[in-house]
This record gives C-alpha cells, sequence and structure tokens, in this order.
C-alpha cells in the first residue's frame, strides 16, 4: 500500500510538469563536504566525489570506511552521510514554481542525517530495505544494519514510519527511536530503555549526535541526552517506553529537579526573614519619628499661637 500511495504522487506530478521531472544523470544538488574516498557511480560510469561537485539522479553514492559526506539538493534538502552509508539517489521530481513533488531516496546501508527541504512535504518518501518514511517537515537520524534492520532517532518533527508488510506508526516524540525490521514498527522508545542497546554502538549508529554535520550545526540534543534519556518531555505526553523501574538518568534529572524546588524554597524563606527584618526595623525607626515630632509639637505648640515662624525652626 505505501507503494502505490507514492507511486500515484510521482505519477500526477508526472503527467502535471514533465520539466519538473530530473532525468537519469541530471544534477540534482552538490556535494558540500566530502572526507576521504566518497564515490558516485551511474550505471558503468563512477567517479571519486569532491567538495562542489554535482550529484545526479540515479547515482549510487558510497563512503568509505573512514569517509563522509554532506549533500544539499536542488529543493534545500540537507544529507549527512556517515562511515560505509550508501545511498541512491532514486527519483527527483521538483520544481519551486510547482507545487508538490516527488523525492525518493534508498538508503541501502549506514549512518545518515536527513534534514527536510523546501518542497511540499508529502513529496519525500526514504526507504530502507526494511522501512518506507513519509517526512511531515523534520529532522532525523537513520542507521541501517547490514541485516536491513532500521534505526530512526527523531530529531524534529514527524514523520510515519512503515514496515515492508505494511505496519506503519507515527512517530512524534523527539529523542526517542523507533526500530523497524520487515514485519513489525516498534513504539518509540528511549535508548536507555533497549534491552540490546549493547548490540548497536550508540556513536557507530548516530555519528550526528556525536559530533553535528555541517549541513546542520547547531544540535537540538546533546549526546548524553539522547543515550540517559535525560531531555525533557513535552507537557501532556505519556512516555510509551515506562515501565516500572527509571533508567538513572531519569532519577539523576528527578534528583536535580528535587534540589532545585528545596533550593528555591530556602531562597525565598530568607527573603521573606529578611523583608521581615527590614518591616520591624522600619517600624520602630517611624516609632522613634513619630514621637519625636509629637515632642517637637508638643514643645512649639505654645509659641504657634503667637507666630508661625518660631514652630518651624523646631524642625531644624
Amino acid at each position: 500500500m505505501r507503494l502505490t500511495r507514492w507511486a500515484l504522487c510521482l505519477c500526477a506530478l508526472l503527467l502535471g510538469s514533465a520539466s519538473a521531472a530530473a532525468a537519469p544523470g541530471d544534477a540534482i544538488g552538490s556535494a558540500v563536504t566530502v572526507v576521504n574516498l566518497v564515490t558516485a557511480k551511474l550505471e558503468q560510469d563512477q567517479r571519486e566525489l569532491a567538495k562542489g561537485d554535482d550529484v545526479r539522479q540515479q547515482e549510487l553514492i558510497e563512503v568509505a570506511s573512514d569517509g563522509r559526506s554532506e549533500l544539499i539538493l536542488r529543493d534545500k534538502t540537507k544529507l549527512a552521510l556517515g562511515p560505509g552509508s550508501r545511498l541512491l539517489l532514486d527519483q527527483f521530481v521538483y520544481d519551486p514554481d510547482i507545487s508538490g513533488g516527488a523525492i525518493v531516496l534508498d538508503l541501502a546501508r549506514g549512518a545518515f542525517r536527513f534534514i527536510t527541504g523546501v518542497a511540499a512535504k508529502p513529496a519525500y518518501v526514504i526507504r530502507t530495505p526494511t522501512a518506507s518514511i513519509t517526512v511531515r517537515g523534520t529532522i532525523f537520524d537513520v542507521y541501517v544494519q547490514l541485516s536491513g534492520m532500521t534505526w530512526l532517532l527523531l530529531i524534529e518533527g514527524a514523520i510515519e514510519v512503515c514496515s515492508e508488510d505494511g505496519k506503519c506508526k507515527l512517530h512524534d516524540e523527539p529523542g526517542k527511536l523507533i526500530r523497524v525490521t520487515s514485519d513489525e514498527v516498534d513504539n518509540p522508545v528511549k535508548w536507555a530503555s533497549l534491552s540490546d542497546k549493547d548490540k548497536v554502538p550508540f556513536d557507530s549508529a548516530f555519528p550526528f549526535v556525536v559530533k553535528s554535520p555541517g549541513v546542520d550545526p547547531d544540535p537540538v540534543f546533546t549526546r548524553d541526552q539522547i543515550v540517559l534519556g535525560t531531555f525533557p518531555d513535552r507537557p501532556g505526553k505519556h512516555d510509551d517506553d515506562a515501565d516500572s523501574n527509571d533508567d538513572d538518568g531519569g532519577k539523576k534529572a528527578d534528583e536535580g529537579k528535587d534540589r532545585k524546588k528545596k533550593a528555591t524554597k530556602k531562597r525565598r524563606t530568607r527573603e521573606t526573614k529578611r523583608k521581615r527584618h527590614k518591616s520591624d526595623e522600619a517600624g520602630k525607626i517611624l516609632k522613634g519619628i513619630g514621637i519625636g515630632i509629637g515632642i517637637g509639637i508638643g514643645i512649639g505648640g505654645g509659641g504657634g499661637r503667637h507666630g508661625g515662624g518660631h514652630r518651624g525652626g523646631n524642625y531644624r
């Protein structure tokens, strides 16, 4: 069903505006970062990418095990490719003067970060061996294992994730992950709650959390927030992965909140005491002034009947 959805969208746009569609080999973006060996292959033509080179529709981009790359497509879509990653620029249909579009990317293996461009959000379809991702305006990281199992870490926005057999779930909880196999889509969970997280090194799966790419330099979450699960939950949002045991990061966060509340209470108590002390001192001073005024008035009362000037002298 998911193939039908994006295929119909693509066909409709192609029929409405053939000029917007790129043909195989047409430039659809450029490489803005190339570290070590990154190749682009189209049929039998293979070349090494350099910074500033065009990337083309239907090209297979491969990154060496010690390399990385960053691409920007014509619609301002940004892609970061980690070491050992493999990406097919499958389909690109976009025209800034025409609504809609169809941008299809196949992530075959490795680590990626995807940042939405300016094309209409339903235009984006991100595919892996086990998942199809429909974008709703977002930033997310993808890790595709050699087995095809896919991990998705939502950074911002929302995505709809479907398995090969058509099971779909909406992921709209930034900071959490979804695992997808050919027949199952897990619920979003915190990394700290995963029972088998040690089987996948976090830094290998999500290198762009560890170090932000140039195309997305301002991190939303730190590595510790994702790993420990200490990022702030949205108000009113229930954790699907909550269980009887809180993770250490959650406990530390709660303890920090308690300490902050206690400190605030102590500070307010001290401020209240200071205010009361000042009020008492002010009261004493006013009382003394009142007595002085009364004495002054009493002393100058007789002279006042004969002339106000003499009474005024008593206030010097």
